[in-house]
């Protein structure tokens, strides 16, 4: 009986698994208001009905789609920056990985680019919700560190936290919804290089 009830409960995670990474990839390409639950529920391989076991509508999914990416992300990252020697290191690291991660998954990339613009109207019904509270927060605990390390000088977290990911998020954003002619990877190496050396002691 156990092993059924196991077994059940893997099929439903690996629909709900399949039903998320579709709605990232349709709300990449569509436009949250332009994507229908029939669309996500085709590319997942489930029926429209089944969509509604695991998610209350559109907007859920979205926030959910949303929580579930930078959790997982940033269980990635946390694991692999932990082996850097030094804070700065981690820091620098941690910009290597934020890039590499979208440039492999360019989905991933245009469905934050995009879907964190939501209007207004959206995120009065969902006043809780901010999808990058703790990817953020992650940030300015790795500079923290650095200034305690004293391999930056003092300068104030949250701005530079702001730094980081707005230049970041601005680089990925006309990267992944534009046709741009600078090379990610170059323009990525010299943003390291301005953060990692501009603002050593």
């Amino acid at each position: 009986m156990k092993g059924n009830t196991t077994k059940l409960l893997e099929k439903q995670l690996d629909k709900r698994e399949a039903i998320i990474k579709a709605a990232i990839e349709v709300f990449s390409y569509k436009g949250f208001h332009k994507a229908k639950i029939s669309h996500i529920a085709k590319l997942a391989d489930v029926a429209d009905g089944t969509m509604y076991l695991y998610f209350k509508n559109k907007e859920h999914l979205l926030v959910s789609a949303f929580d579930e990416l930078t959790e997982n992300i940033l269980i990635d990252m946390k694991s692999t920056i932990s082996l850097e020697k030094t804070a700065l290191d981690r820091l620098s690291k941690f910009i290597d990985l934020h890039v590499d991660i979208f440039t492999e998954k360019p989905e991933i990339a245009r469905f934050l680019a995009i879907e964190l613009r939501q209007s207004p109207d959206f995120y009065e019904s969902y006043p809780a919700y901010n999808p990058l509270k703790e990817y953020i927060s992650f940030i300015e605990i790795l500079i923290i560190d650095a200034i305690e390390e004293k391999s930056i000088r003092a300068i104030d977290p949250k701005a530079l936290t702001l730094i980081i990911f707005g230049t970041i998020d601005f680089l990925l954003t006309e990267w992944s919804t534009k046709n741009q002619s600078f090379l990610l990877q170059e323009m990525k190496d010299k943003i390291v290089d301005i953060i990692r050396w501009g603002i050593r002691v």
